[in-house]
């Protein structure tokens, strides 16, 4: 089941349930929750934020941000940062369960990507992911992005990002 909010109050959420997950605005608390990913350590590794960090500067550089549960335990976190007028960037920290939720996942990306792009009138909308990872490689151009290129040692560390984007044609 789908569960959207249609004439949405400042504190509602676009995208509340979607099968087994409930969605709400992302709060600091949320990331001390979340077991990260393997490849999401070395993330924090390289950026050398420490987990309160890392959750602030979620809360101070996302327009918008939230957080999926499934009973209780979370999911993931997700959102959009706007890098300048009529550009984006969106991302997500995950859980180890997605792939128990696969479909239900893929519905809430592709829901929020579709929100993002029509509230902020985004013409390009772009997305990183890590290098050696071809399952998130293999998802982001599923979601109509496209590859741009390889961001070397972009965290500081070891770690190489592609780009991903979609744009609007001129």
């Amino acid at each position: 089941m789908l569960t959207t909010n249609s004439m949405l109050a400042d504190n509602e959420v676009p995208l509340s349930n979607v099968g087994k997950i409930d969605i709400v605005h992302y709060e600091l608390a949320h990331f001390k929750q979340l077991i990260v990913r393997p490849h999401e350590e070395g993330i924090k590794e390289a950026v050398q934020l420490s987990d309160t960090e890392w959750a602030r500067a979620i809360g101070k550089e996302a327009v918008e941000a939230y957080t999926g549960y499934i009973d209780g335990k979370l999911f993931a976190i997700g959102g959009l940062n706007i890098l300048w007028k009529h550009v984006g960037e969106v991302w997500v920290i995950g859980s180890p369960i997605i792939p128990s939720q696969r479909f239900s996942y893929m519905k809430i990306v592709k829901f929020y990507l579709k929100y993002f792009r029509e509230k902020y009138k985004l013409k390009r909308v772009q997305a990183q992911v890590l290098k050696d990872y071809d399952m998130l490689h293999r998802f982001t151009k599923h979601l109509g992005f496209k590859y741009e290129g390889t961001l070397h040692n972009y965290c500081g560390g070891n770690l190489d990002n592609c780009m991903y984007a979609i744009w609007e044609d001129k």
